[in-house]
């Protein structure tokens, strides 16, 4: 059988999570990213706190570039613990900016998925991962 020992079902559990976390976050940033600059200006007003001095279209960018990437690479397991860290980090951002607006729900949210890669950074990928496959030949 297919989960005949305990670390095959570990390691099918983190692969049902990456594809889980990856499908939201792809879904979550594909369409602002080929939205075009307005959306991208939207994501990057709603971050303003943070006041680097960068343009809030160039900041939704990078942001949503970032969100995207790191969603194809929790889908392959390269850089897994990277994006991972990226992610911590975006979703910290989340947490704050959703705490100063005065959403709850949001900022639940984004403060179990900042836990949640964390929590993952601290696994790894899995043995069902792309890079994990590569990496053994």
């Amino acid at each position: 059988m297919f989960f005949d020992s305990q670390e095959r079902r570990i390691n099918f559990g983190l692969l049902v999570m990456r594809f889980g976390l990856a499908a939201a976050l792809l879904v979550h940033s594909l369409p602002v990213l080929m939205g075009g600059a307005a959306h991208w200006k939207g994501v990057g007003t709603s971050l303003n706190f943070i006041n680097i001095g960068i343009p809030p279209q160039v900041l939704g960018f990078v942001i949503m570039l970032f969100e995207s990437l790191c969603g194809v690479s929790l889908l392959s397991g390269f850089l897994f613990r990277t994006s991972c860290v990226i992610l911590t980090v975006l979703y910290g951002l989340y947490f704050f900016n959703y705490l100063n607006i005065g959403y709850k729900t949001l900022t639940l949210y984004s403060f179990g998925l900042a836990l949640v890669f964390i929590g993952l950074m601290n696994t790894g990928p899995g043995r069902y991962a792309v890079a994990v496959k590569l990496e053994r030949k």
